[in-house]
């Protein structure tokens, strides 16, 4: 039997617990975005509590997805980096930008926000 990976996000975004503080993906637009021209988006973890970058514990990537479009991806590694990562992208169609990240202890999570031309 295949074991399926779940995808976690915070329950609500507005009042998350200690545990999504650390792993919900954190978007940030530079500008207002324009079809077809490059912007600048910023991805991070830790809003008001970092996460922890140690051998034991760490986040491994993260990825930017438009829809189910894989667009790029910031490979981190523990020793010498904080999760976060900015990206130059440039996008055809509107839709929704997901950062999707993994930690090594907690698993997978994502968050998303609506990119509209």
């Amino acid at each position: 039997m295949e074991s399926v990976s779940t995808i976690n996000t915070a329950k609500d975004i507005a009042n998350m617990n200690e545990l999504e503080k650390k792993h919900v993906p954190m978007i940030h637009i530079g500008g207002t975005p324009e079809q077809g021209k490059y912007f600048e988006v910023t991805v991070w973890l830790g809003e008001d509590m970092p996460h922890p970058m140690e051998m034991e514990h760490h986040i491994e990537f993260i990825d930017l997805y438009l829809d189910d479009m894989f667009i790029t991806r910031c490979d981190l590694a523990w020793q010498n980096s904080y999760p976060k990562c900015s990206f130059n992208i440039k996008l055809d169609r509107p839709g929704n930008l997901r950062a999707f990240e993994r930690c090594n202890v907690h698993g997978d999570w994502t968050y998303s926000t609506e990119i509209r031309f």
